[in-house]
């Protein structure tokens, strides 16, 4: 099965797409439902793309780059699960092409092939979570980019570009998911390590770092949201509390068939015994990466499925390894499609038995609803009305206003939107109502947490 992409071809990431979509295809029809965080960035791109600005007037910590990424596709696409998934798609295998490139070009293993991009994309499709177009995603394509360079630097080509470049993808990585910024130390602990890097390349490492980090800040500078970019993105962009979240049991069970892969190709590669220097260093950059991967669950808001996604590129890079060194006939026959086709099914298995599909409240012809909560499931069939995507966040608009502009913000959401329900989960419509005397008159209470606005 795999002698096919066993072969130096670049077309053969054509085949690779086509088992990719396949892949998707057919976890659509097992698990047709639309989990929580990927109804939570669409709804983001609509609210966003209505007109309304992050941070200031939308209470959640999604990066910025992100945020941007979600409203554009919303503009050109509108609310399209089919866009999403298309364009998640296409990141996906320009992922497995770029860590194919990077492998091949620096002869990473004794083989040329096209197998490390098969692979990935096996890996990548075995959960449903990987799939997504996540912040998580979209941040481990710049993550590639300097894996690249870090192995560049190993192979000793030096320039300067190479480490400002390096910096700035991290950058990216980082202000499209914030926990991103952790492979920052990652890659700078390689270079100190694995090479001789002069203090002045390193200082362009920084730099290229928090170049992107200040743009983005004087962006929202000129937003008149500086605050809380810097309070929302970057302040509370690590553990808060998510709303939807893995027990270690739950992530132990999604996790497992990629430890059992990780152990029996990293045993079977340490018996082949069979590596040069150049080959020892990327292995022991993998490894780094494979602890900043795991580091960026623990740091996570989203104690989810998407965060093992940035363990993909570590899991390939070894799985292709254990594929190389099969020798024996029986096992070069059996082992490959056994080992996909398991990897595919029990993983499928496992995050169809850990998760629900979300529940939809009807809503449908009773008018516009806000819901002052994390409860987005209520919005999957009707417009997105609420300014509300992380209740903790959401936590501070009682802060904000009693200050003029958060009152202002408060007021310009209330205007727009107009709501005829309110659902109150977070308990807070009090203390609106005797900040903003015109809701007490507008609104009258119909329920434990629900508020509808009164007929004239």
């Amino acid at each position: 099965m795999l002698r096919f992409f066993r072969i130096n071809d670049p077309y053969r990431l054509v085949f690779i797409f086509l088992i990719l979509i396949a892949i998707r295809i057919t976890q659509e029809f097992f698990i047709p439902a639309t989990s929580y965080y990927e109804l939570k960035w669409l709804l983001l791109g609509e609210w966003l793309g209505k007109g309304y600005t992050m941070y200031d007037q939308t209470y959640d910590y999604t990066g910025p780059l992100a945020a941007m990424i979600y409203k554009g596709i919303n503009l050109m696409f509108g609310r399209s699960t089919l866009a999403i998934q298309i364009l998640s798609s296409l990141l996906i295998i320009v992922q497995a092409g770029i860590f194919n490139a990077l492998l091949l070009k620096n002869k990473v293993y004794d083989e040329n092939s096209y197998l490390p991009a098969f692979l990935y994309v096996i890996v990548a499709g075995s959960v449903p979570d990987f799939m997504a177009l996540s912040p998580q995603l979209m941040s481990l394509t710049f993550i590639l980019f300097v894996f690249r360079n870090v192995i560049r630097r190993i192979d000793n080509q030096v320039t300067d570009e190479l480490f400002i470049s390096s910096g700035i993808f991290i950058g990216i990585a980082s202000m499209i998911y914030l926990p991103a910024a952790i492979f920052f130390f990652v890659f700078l602990f390689s270079l100190i390590l694995f090479s001789t890097a002069i203090p002045r390349r390193l200082g362009l490492y920084f730099y290229g770092f928090i170049l992107i980090i200040g743009l983005c800040g004087f962006y929202y500078y000129l937003k008149g949201s500086q605050y809380q970019f810097l309070e929302r993105a970057i302040s509370q962009g690590f553990s808060l509390e998510p709303r939807i979240k893995l027990t270690y049991m739950q992530l132990l069970n999604l996790a497992a068939p990629f430890v059992a892969i990780l152990l029996l190709s990293y045993i079977k590669k340490s018996s082949s015994g069979r590596r040069n220097n150049f080959q020892q260093k990327v292995e022991q950059v993998i490894w780094i990466m494979f602890l900043g991967s795991l580091s960026t669950f623990l740091f996570s808001n989203e104690k989810s499925g998407h965060e093992l996604l940035f363990l993909v590129p570590v899991i390939a890079y070894f799985w292709t390894h254990f594929f190389i060194l099969l020798k024996k006939r029986v096992f070069v026959l059996i082992m490959p499609g056994l080992l996909v086709f398991g990897l595919l099914t029990f993983s499928g298995y496992a995050y169809q038995n850990l998760t629900q599909p979300i529940l939809i409240e009807e809503r449908k012809g009773i008018g516009e609803i806000m819901v002052l909560g994390e409860e987005l499931e209520v919005y999957l069939d009707m417009s997105v009305s609420t300014p509300c995507f992380n209740s903790t966040i959401s936590g501070d608009m009682i802060e904000e206003i009693n200050t003029y502009e958060g009152a202002d913000n408060f007021h310009d959401i209330f205007q727009k939107t107009e709501p005829t329900y309110i659902k109150d989960q977070m308990g807070i419509m009090p203390q609106l109502m005797s900040r903003f005397p015109y809701l007490e008159k507008s609104y009258q209470k119909t329920g434990s947490n629900m508020y509808q606005k009164i007929s004239n």
